[in-house]
């Protein structure tokens, strides 16, 4: 009994995290006062050096102890790469297309913050061909501390519709989706991924339940995984294959005002190296509601790839 108990407390969100918002310039979650997640969301047009930095909000991740940021800002290698980040390079919406994954032509610019126990809420404009938006977002944002080896968890869950008419949210696994950027310090050798089942080929297979990576950056190693939850659209195809460690699920399909694109996922991470399948089934059971088997696991050394810088 007393295992139970202790299972439930620790995978159990409580009321840990402080949520501090600076208007116009990041929100940032700590854990024990200590900063693990942190929202940029800064839009500063003042130079254009200034606007390539802020044109889309991301999310930050830092070690448990708050020394080390595991995730990638602007610049570096692939710019438009940034923490956890939500994007689609194909949308077509009123005869035209908008690529907003590399933000050629328009931002995302969060215009509110509703802070809640645990949560918070981003307000997004995506732009369209003037400052207007073609598309408008709620991005929630909630944080637990999962069962061990994982010291945090990170849902978002987003809604996204057009201002009017039916938008087509597309691209390819790529350049669209939800994604997690790993620090430009990432060691690109010994970038591994683990995905469930027996010869699983990550360029191919859609609908995965869960992605596993395992990187190292400054000589300390962290496992990230994304659990994708089974309300998703169907044929989610998934990225999980780069050296430098972007990776993620590529949904697509329609949205409209009457009835948004909503996408849900959860990141756990850990410190170390972990590779146990029990450890990630077991936690996309619980955020999915299933009880599915512990599947064999493909494990994939990165394939290699250069980096071409963008601006």
């Amino acid at each position: 009994m007393k295992q139970i108990l202790l299972f439930l407390a620790l995978a159990l969100p409580g009321f840990a995290f402080d949520i501090t918002i600076a208007e116009k310039k990041h929100v940032a979650v700590a854990n024990d006062g200590k900063v693990v997640a942190k929202l940029m969301m800064a839009n500063d047009l003042s130079t254009p050096e200034k606007h390539h930095e802020t044109y889309k909000p991301y999310m930050h991740v830092f070690s448990a102890d708050g020394s080390t940021r595991l995730t990638k800002g602007a610049g570096f290698s692939f710019t438009h790469h940034r923490g956890i980040f939500l994007g689609f390079s194909k949308i077509g919406y009123g005869g035209k297309s908008y690529d907003r994954w590399h933000m050629k032509g328009g931002d995302q610019v969060v215009t509110k913050v509703t802070q809640g126990d645990n949560t918070f809420t981003a307000n997004i404009d995506w732009q369209g061909d003037t400052v207007a938006p073609f598309l408008t977002e709620e991005r929630r944002f909630s944080f637990t501390t999962p069962a061990k080896p994982f010291y945090l968890g990170i849902e978002m869950n987003s809604a996204i519709k057009p201002v009017s008419g039916e938008a087509d949210m597309n691209g390819d696994p790529e350049h669209a989706g939800a994604q997690f950027r790993p620090s430009e310090l990432v060691d690109t050798q010994s970038t591994t991924y683990i995905l469930p089942g027996e010869k699983v080929d990550a360029h191919k297979v859609k609908d995965l339940p869960w992605v596993a990576e395992v990187f190292t950056i400054e000589g300390k190693t962290f496992t990230v995984v994304i659990l994708n939850h089974p309300d998703n659209p169907k044929g989610t195809a998934t990225s999980a294959y780069r050296d430098y460690g972007r990776f993620g699920m590529f949904p697509k399909g329609k949205a409209s005002a009457e009835s948004p694109f909503k996408l849900r996922y959860r990141w756990l991470i850990a410190e170390g190296d972990v590779r146990g399948a029990a450890a990630f089934q077991n936690a996309w059971n619980a955020f999915a509601g299933k009880n599915d088997p512990i599947p064999a696991v493909t494990i994939n050394a990165s394939e290699r790839k250069a980096a071409k810088p963008t601006k």
